[in-house]
Protein backbone atom coordinates (compact mmCIF):
# COMPACT_ATOMS: atom_id res chain seq x y z
CA UNK A 1 0.00 0.00 0.00
CA UNK A 2 1.11 3.94 -0.63
CA UNK A 3 2.77 5.51 1.82
CA UNK A 4 0.36 7.80 3.99
CA UNK A 5 -3.20 5.76 3.93
CA UNK A 6 -6.48 7.70 5.22
CA UNK A 7 -9.68 5.80 6.91
CA UNK A 8 -10.92 9.02 8.52
CA UNK A 9 -10.50 12.51 10.42
CA UNK A 10 -10.54 13.80 13.65
CA UNK A 11 -12.98 12.32 15.69
CA UNK A 12 -13.25 15.08 18.21
CA UNK A 13 -14.52 17.29 15.24
CA UNK A 14 -18.21 16.94 13.78
CA UNK A 15 -17.11 16.55 10.56
CA UNK A 16 -18.18 14.20 7.41
CA UNK A 17 -16.34 14.43 4.44
CA UNK A 18 -18.61 12.73 1.45
CA UNK A 19 -16.54 11.37 -1.62
CA UNK A 20 -17.97 10.33 -4.92
CA UNK A 21 -15.83 7.55 -7.36
CA UNK A 22 -15.53 7.17 -11.23
CA UNK A 23 -17.10 10.35 -12.73
CA UNK A 24 -17.46 12.89 -13.76
CA UNK A 25 -20.46 11.07 -15.05
CA UNK A 26 -23.21 13.64 -16.88
CA UNK A 27 -25.84 13.84 -16.29
CA UNK A 28 -25.85 11.72 -12.72
CA UNK A 29 -22.70 14.17 -11.85
CA UNK A 30 -24.37 17.59 -12.44
CA UNK A 31 -27.70 15.97 -10.69
CA UNK A 32 -25.46 15.56 -7.52
CA UNK A 33 -23.74 18.57 -7.67
CA UNK A 34 -27.35 20.36 -7.90
CA UNK A 35 -28.03 18.40 -4.60
CA UNK A 36 -25.01 19.44 -2.57
CA UNK A 37 -25.68 22.91 -3.88
CA UNK A 38 -29.20 23.12 -2.22
CA UNK A 39 -28.05 22.04 0.84
CA UNK A 40 -24.45 24.04 1.12
CA UNK A 41 -22.40 21.04 1.38
CA UNK A 42 -19.21 20.33 0.05
CA UNK A 43 -17.57 16.82 -1.00
CA UNK A 44 -14.94 15.61 -2.55
CA UNK A 45 -14.76 13.76 -6.41
CA UNK A 46 -12.44 11.21 -6.71
CA UNK A 47 -12.21 11.41 -10.85
CA UNK A 48 -11.54 8.78 -13.44
CA UNK A 49 -8.94 10.35 -16.52
CA UNK A 50 -10.19 8.67 -18.85
CA UNK A 51 -13.64 10.15 -17.79
CA UNK A 52 -12.37 13.43 -17.33
CA UNK A 53 -10.91 13.44 -21.14
CA UNK A 54 -13.93 12.77 -22.64
CA UNK A 55 -16.33 15.09 -20.12
CA UNK A 56 -13.87 18.29 -18.98
CA UNK A 57 -16.75 20.22 -18.27
CA UNK A 58 -17.89 17.95 -16.05
CA UNK A 59 -14.82 18.32 -13.91
CA UNK A 60 -14.84 21.99 -14.82
CA UNK A 61 -18.00 22.16 -12.55
CA UNK A 62 -17.04 20.18 -9.81
CA UNK A 63 -14.33 22.81 -9.70
CA UNK A 64 -16.60 25.83 -10.34
CA UNK A 65 -18.94 24.72 -7.24
CA UNK A 66 -15.84 24.70 -4.78
CA UNK A 67 -15.35 20.70 -4.27
CA UNK A 68 -11.74 19.31 -3.84
CA UNK A 69 -10.62 17.01 -6.17
CA UNK A 70 -9.34 13.38 -5.92
CA UNK A 71 -7.37 10.78 -8.46
CA UNK A 72 -8.83 7.88 -9.01
CA UNK A 73 -6.44 6.35 -11.57
CA UNK A 74 -6.71 6.99 -15.35
CA UNK A 75 -8.69 3.58 -16.23
CA UNK A 76 -9.95 2.08 -13.65
CA UNK A 77 -8.20 -1.17 -14.21
CA UNK A 78 -7.68 -3.53 -11.21
CA UNK A 79 -5.06 -3.58 -10.19
CA UNK A 80 -4.13 0.26 -11.22
CA UNK A 81 -0.86 2.00 -11.69
CA UNK A 82 -1.69 4.69 -14.72
CA UNK A 83 -2.19 7.49 -11.22
CA UNK A 84 0.67 9.51 -13.24
CA UNK A 85 -1.54 9.63 -16.48
CA UNK A 86 -4.90 10.61 -14.92
CA UNK A 87 -2.76 13.22 -13.07
CA UNK A 88 -1.51 14.56 -15.53
CA UNK A 89 -4.94 14.75 -17.57
CA UNK A 90 -6.69 16.49 -14.38
CA UNK A 91 -4.17 19.05 -13.44
CA UNK A 92 -4.43 19.71 -17.51
CA UNK A 93 -7.87 21.18 -16.57
CA UNK A 94 -7.03 22.29 -12.55
CA UNK A 95 -3.66 23.99 -13.07
CA UNK A 96 -2.31 21.99 -10.00
CA UNK A 97 -1.33 18.54 -8.52
CA UNK A 98 -4.05 16.56 -7.05
CA UNK A 99 -3.69 16.37 -3.24
CA UNK A 100 -5.66 12.95 -2.57
CA UNK A 101 -5.63 10.00 -4.30
CA UNK A 102 -7.81 6.49 -4.34
CA UNK A 103 -7.62 3.02 -5.84
CA UNK A 104 -10.35 1.57 -7.93
CA UNK A 105 -11.15 -1.18 -5.60
CA UNK A 106 -9.19 -0.06 -2.80
CA UNK A 107 -6.24 -2.28 -4.46
CA UNK A 108 -3.13 -0.40 -3.47
CA UNK A 109 -0.74 -2.98 -4.90
CA UNK A 110 1.21 -1.32 -8.00
CA UNK A 111 0.48 2.08 -6.19
CA UNK A 112 4.63 1.51 -5.71
CA UNK A 113 4.97 1.98 -9.50
CA UNK A 114 3.61 5.81 -9.29
CA UNK A 115 5.85 8.59 -8.67
CA UNK A 116 2.14 10.03 -7.60
CA UNK A 117 0.87 7.28 -5.56
CA UNK A 118 3.99 7.61 -3.45
CA UNK A 119 4.52 11.54 -3.50
CA UNK A 120 4.76 12.73 0.04
CA UNK A 121 2.78 15.06 -1.03
CA UNK A 122 -0.25 13.16 -1.72
CA UNK A 123 -2.52 11.74 0.56
CA UNK A 124 -4.22 8.45 0.06
CA UNK A 125 -7.51 8.05 1.36
CA UNK A 126 -9.89 4.90 1.95
CA UNK A 127 -13.17 5.81 4.11
CA UNK A 128 -14.36 4.19 6.88
CA UNK A 129 -18.25 4.02 5.79
CA UNK A 130 -19.09 2.24 2.26
CA UNK A 131 -22.60 1.97 1.66
CA UNK A 132 -21.79 -0.22 -1.32
CA UNK A 133 -23.97 1.87 -3.11
CA UNK A 134 -22.61 0.42 -6.81
CA UNK A 135 -24.41 -2.18 -5.79
CA UNK A 136 -28.59 -2.70 -7.16
CA UNK A 137 -29.50 -1.46 -3.62
CA UNK A 138 -32.15 0.42 -2.23
CA UNK A 139 -32.18 3.83 -1.44
CA UNK A 140 -33.44 3.48 1.99
CA UNK A 141 -30.63 0.99 2.77
CA UNK A 142 -27.67 3.65 1.36
CA UNK A 143 -29.55 6.15 3.53
CA UNK A 144 -29.34 4.57 6.72
CA UNK A 145 -25.44 3.03 6.31
CA UNK A 146 -24.64 6.37 5.82
CA UNK A 147 -26.01 7.70 8.74
CA UNK A 148 -23.80 5.25 10.79
CA UNK A 149 -21.52 7.77 10.09
CA UNK A 150 -19.55 9.28 13.13
CA UNK A 151 -17.18 12.77 13.48
CA UNK A 152 -14.19 12.35 11.20
CA UNK A 153 -16.12 9.66 8.84
CA UNK A 154 -14.67 9.27 5.43
CA UNK A 155 -18.27 7.93 3.08
CA UNK A 156 -17.39 6.55 -0.08
CA UNK A 157 -20.27 6.71 -2.78
CA UNK A 158 -20.13 6.67 -6.51
CA UNK A 159 -21.57 9.33 -9.11
CA UNK A 160 -20.64 7.07 -11.91
CA UNK A 161 -19.24 3.81 -12.94
CA UNK A 162 -16.01 2.35 -14.64
CA UNK A 163 -17.83 0.68 -18.25
CA UNK A 164 -19.95 2.98 -20.36
CA UNK A 165 -23.03 0.53 -20.15
CA UNK A 166 -23.12 1.08 -16.27
CA UNK A 167 -22.70 4.55 -15.59
CA UNK A 168 -26.16 5.93 -15.95
CA UNK A 169 -27.94 3.57 -14.10
CA UNK A 170 -25.42 2.82 -11.10
CA UNK A 171 -25.75 6.22 -9.43
CA UNK A 172 -29.14 6.28 -9.97
CA UNK A 173 -30.53 4.85 -5.77
CA UNK A 174 -27.48 7.32 -4.94
CA UNK A 175 -29.19 10.33 -6.36
CA UNK A 176 -32.38 9.59 -5.09
CA UNK A 177 -31.03 8.67 -1.70
CA UNK A 178 -28.55 12.03 -1.21
CA UNK A 179 -30.69 14.30 -0.30
CA UNK A 180 -31.59 12.47 2.74
CA UNK A 181 -28.50 11.37 4.02
CA UNK A 182 -27.13 15.27 3.44
CA UNK A 183 -30.23 15.95 5.83
CA UNK A 184 -29.86 13.45 8.31
CA UNK A 185 -26.04 13.64 9.12
CA UNK A 186 -26.80 17.87 9.16
CA UNK A 187 -29.25 16.78 11.68
CA UNK A 188 -26.82 15.28 13.42
CA UNK A 189 -24.96 18.07 13.94
CA UNK A 190 -22.52 17.37 11.27
CA UNK A 191 -20.34 19.41 8.93
CA UNK A 192 -20.08 18.26 5.64
CA UNK A 193 -16.38 19.01 4.26
CA UNK A 194 -13.85 18.02 1.11
CA UNK A 195 -11.17 16.47 2.64
CA UNK A 196 -9.08 19.75 2.22
CA UNK A 197 -10.92 20.81 5.19
CA UNK A 198 -10.50 17.63 7.05
CA UNK A 199 -7.66 16.72 9.55
CA UNK A 200 -7.07 13.22 8.25
CA UNK A 201 -5.81 10.57 10.63
CA UNK A 202 -3.12 8.50 9.34
CA UNK A 203 -3.55 4.49 10.26
CA UNK A 204 -5.43 1.60 8.93
CA UNK A 205 -9.16 1.45 10.49
CA UNK A 206 -11.51 -1.30 9.40
CA UNK A 207 -14.59 0.26 7.36
CA UNK A 208 -17.91 -0.09 8.69
CA UNK A 209 -18.92 -2.17 5.71
CA UNK A 210 -16.23 -4.44 4.51
CA UNK A 211 -17.65 -4.81 0.50
CA UNK A 212 -15.09 -3.20 -2.10
CA UNK A 213 -15.72 0.53 -3.38
CA UNK A 214 -15.68 0.19 -7.84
Amino acid sequence: MSQGTYYHGRRDQPTVALTFDDGPNPPRTDEILEILASRGARATFFVIGKWVERWPDGLRRMLQAGHAIGNHSYSHSRPAADFDRADAVIGNLTGMPTRFLRAPYFDYSRCGQSAVAMSSSVRTVHCDVNPSDYLPRDPDRIVSECLRARSGSIIVLHDGAEHDDKRLARPMPLVAALPRIIDGLTSKGYRLVGLDEMELVEGEELTAFASSPR
